[in-house]
């Protein structure tokens, strides 16, 4: 047994003496490479404090009740079920996890704006040779001024993580081919105007926030590929401008018609109802039985009009002694 223990601590230092080498080298590759993104990142830095600086108030969350608010109406959504699907893995124990501070809420912290879901999305599925191990997302700001005493990158003017509109991608356990992919894919969409990226050498992240040119667009991504956000109180809204009442129930369709005024026809009363031929010289004029019944409307609002309007008769009597050839009147009628 005792040389069996041995065997196993020589073999531990053996691994020791040949991996950390190759750690160092790596650890000394990342920080060279994010000291050369030094330029850049304080040029994103500047434009992010520039664009968004006037938004602070509106969206910012101050305590945990506003937090867990904006995620019970849908301004805040979680991470997709199954995140390895989509390429990214939260870190949820280990150093410095998600929500670390307050970790008997964990989940609130593992959510972000749909707009910020959606820019890690497509930034995940450019990357090809490794997951995106995400370390944080959305904090408040009492969390965020706890947070300075041990993070100096958490002092900031403008902390873009408090609005929900950052995400945080660590570099230290992931591969350094798979680094340099996450780089190049950022700066990729950086230059296309998608994104501004902050490398932060001291916590070995990048700092991600969507450009705000882009929100629409990255909230569309996490539509499609998430699909509407489900939260507790939501629900639609339809407003009526001056209009206190509500629409009535009745569904079914009306046209509302009044008579407006009578006025002489030209030609014999059958030519307006039906398309026959004209009576030969000499025969009277008729209408075909066919057709009677539809005479009956026309005959009762003359005769609602002739009791009711006294004047109306009057007129009537003076168009007849105008014309005195038979006529039929024509209805004109306003809906």
């Amino acid at each position: 047994m005792v040389a069996f223990r041995s065997a196993s601590a020589w073999m531990t230092v053996a691994v020791l003496f040949v991996c950390t080498p190759q750690a160092f080298a790596g650890l000394g590759s990342i920080h060279r490479m994010m000291s050369e993104l030094a330029p850049d990142s304080a040029q994103s830095s500047e434009i992010i404090r520039r664009v968004y600086q006037d938004h602070l108030g509106v969206l910012a969350l101050r305590e945990y009740g506003e937090l867990a608010g904006a995620l019970d109406n849908g301004g805040l959504v979680p991470l997709p079920d199954n995140p390895l699907r989509f390429n990214i893995v939260p870190r949820l124990d280990g150093a410095h996890p998600i929500g670390e501070k307050d970790l008997a809420n964990q989940s609130s912290y593992i959510a972000a704006r749909p707009a910020t879901i959606g820019a890690l999305l497509e930034i995940a599925s450019r990357v090809k040779s490794g997951p995106l191990e995400i370390t944080s997302l959305v904090r408040h700001g009492d969390y965020q001024d706890s947070l300075r005493t041990t993070n100096p990158n958490a002092s900031t003017s403008v902390p873009m993580h408090t609005m929900g509109l950052a995400i945080d991608i660590a570099l230290i356990n992931t591969p350094l081919n798979t680094i340099v992919e996450i780089r190049n894919v950022l700066q990729r969409m950086q230059d296309a105007g998608d994104i501004l990226f902050i490398a932060e050498r001291k916590q070995l992240v990048f700092h991600v926030v969507p450009h705000p040119s882009r929100l629409g667009y990255f909230n569309d991504v996490y539509l499609r590929a998430v699909g509407e956000p489900l939260t507790s109180r939501s629900a639609g809204v339809v407003a009526f401008v001056n209009a206190p009442g509500l629409p009535p129930g009745r569904l079914t369709p009306e046209v509302t018609t009044e008579i407006i005024a009578m006025v002489p026809a030209e030609g014999p009363m059958q030519n307006l109802l039906a398309e026959d031929l004209p009576a030969e010289a000499g025969a009277p004029a008729s209408v075909p039985a066919s057709n009677r019944w539809r005479l009956l409307p026309f005959a009762f609002a003359c005769a609602v009009g002739w009791l009711l309007f006294p004047s109306g008769r009057a007129r009537r009597r003076s168009l007849l002694e105008m014309d005195p050839s038979p006529t039929a009147g024509r209805l004109l009628f306003r809906n």
